[in-house]
């Protein structure tokens, strides 16, 4: 057998592909067996000067930010400052008022990252960041939503307005929860959302500490199941450590519905709530 690219005679501009098998002519169109290969890969490290020229983060701040959202080079754990570049900001002090940091090329509001691509692979986000000052009256959302701007009033995409209750404001969504309204406040929680409905609370993650380095990362493969990976580091003077297994959840996400990976800080009195971000990374096959 031979791959020749043959001509079909009397046809201009063919663009259909010829196989020689045992002399007979098979013809394939090119477009019906070929699939874009490779994945798309977005990792922001904040390097850029100031944060208009960085091409792939969006923040949205609702109110009147405490602190704008912009890029640092001092900010991080106290002992670890610097480590490139970083993206910090402070949500506005009024109850339910929430910050909201996007990755990748999210246009019009919708998700670039599609689990039913995934093959054999998994659609992957992962957030290095520190809570910087306190760990009280605040929420934070960690992880990857079907709306990168879920608007105000809503604590996040998955949130715990008290105990160990779910409030799902995304259809699709899975993620680390810290709230302080929660049970076990300063714990860290993980869930993901299915068309609306929440799964089972996972519990515990990582405890929170503040100013040491924290790692969140979600894996999705293409049936839309989640993967839960986390890490804090034991001190203010120690990096970033490699995130370790932490859980499953029963229900996962819709696999054909895009994701974005997303950031959300939000107040829950009306005492302001900082946050600072290392680096995000988005990585999901085309």
């Amino acid at each position: 057998m031979s791959a020749t690219a043959l001509p079909k005679p009397g046809r201009i501009n063919d663009r259909s592909f010829y196989v020689e098998y045992k002399d007979k002519p098979i013809r394939m169109s090119g477009a019906s067996w070929v699939e874009p290969q490779g994945a798309v890969v977005v990792f922001d490290d904040f390097l850029c000067d100031v944060l208009a020229d960085d091409p792939y983060v969006s923040v949205i701040q609702s109110g009147s930010a405490t602190t704008a959202a912009a890029i640092s080079a001092t900010a991080g754990s106290t002992g670890f400052p610097g480590h490139g570049g970083w993206l910090l900001g402070s949500v506005d002090n009024v109850d339910a008022e929430i910050d909201e940091v996007v990755i990748g090329p999210a246009v019009n509001g919708a998700g670039w990252m599609y689990p039913s691509r995934a093959g054999q692979g998994v659609v992957v986000a992962e957030w290095g960041f520190v809570i910087p000052t306190a760990l009280t009256a605040r929420q934070y959302f960690i992880g990857l939503s079907d709306d990168p701007t879920e608007g105000t009033t809503t604590n996040g995409p998955i949130n715990i307005q008290t105990g160990v209750t779910l409030v799902v404001v995304a259809a699709d969504a899975s993620g680390f929860i810290f709230s302080s309204l929660a049970t076990g406040p300063t714990v860290y929680k993980m869930a993901s959302a299915l068309n609306t409905t929440a799964s089972t609370l996972l519990t515990p993650g990582v405890t929170g500490v503040v100013d040491c380095y924290t790692v969140c990362r979600v894996e999705v493969d293409s049936t839309g199941k989640c993967y839960f990976y986390q890490s804090i580091s034991s001190a203010a003077t120690v990096g970033r450590k490699d995130p370790a297994y932490v859980g499953t959840s029963d229900t996962g996400v819709t696999p054909t519905v895009a994701l974005t990976p997303i950031f959300t800080a939000a107040a829950t009195t009306t005492t302001a709530v900082e946050w600072e971000i290392d680096y995000a990374l988005g990585a999901c096959a085309r």
